[in-house]
């Protein structure tokens, strides 16, 4: 699994350099951001690719109907490198830590441009919140390269 997931990071890497938009001055100025992302599911293929993407507009990023994976990111800032990144799973159900669908993006202003997210099996969506604590099992990690470094 670490041999997957330093590949993926090269792929992504290697994506987000090779792109002509992405590095100069005049970039940061604009709405337009680049976004290399990897989706790693247990037992399946690694899905990955890169994308432009728009400040406060969602841009989705993966829609898979073989494995009825989505997953979509909205970037509200580049600078601070903030927004939200949203999956939605076909059976059986995910979610990330928070036992959401969705969770927010957060960096610090010049940090690493780099995010990298687990999911778990199952969501969060029941009525009553017990004060148990369970073990949630992880199915997979969903890994982002921005652009506009």
């Amino acid at each position: 699994m670490v041999t997957r997931i330093s590949s993926v990071f090269a792929i992504l890497a290697a994506a987000i350099l090779a792109s002509p938009n992405c590095g100069s001055a005049a970039d940061a100025a604009q709405s337009d951001v680049p976004v290399a992302y990897g989706l790693l599911l247990d037992g399946k293929d690694a899905t990955y690719g890169q994308q432009i993407c728009h400040l406060y507009s969602r841009c989705q990023l993966i829609d898979d109907q073989k494995t009825q994976i989505e997953v979509s990111v909205t970037i509200d800032s580049t600078q601070r490198l903030s927004g939200e990144v949203a999956v939605q799973c076909g059976k059986p159900d995910c979610s990330f830590r928070n036992e959401k669908t969705s969770t927010r993006l957060e960096g610090a202003v010049g940090g690493d441009r780099s995010r990298q997210f687990e999911l778990y099996a199952g969501d969060g969506r029941s009525v009553m919140s017990n004060l148990v604590y369970r073990t949630r099992t992880s199915i997979g990690r969903i890994f982002f390269l921005f652009g506009n470094q």
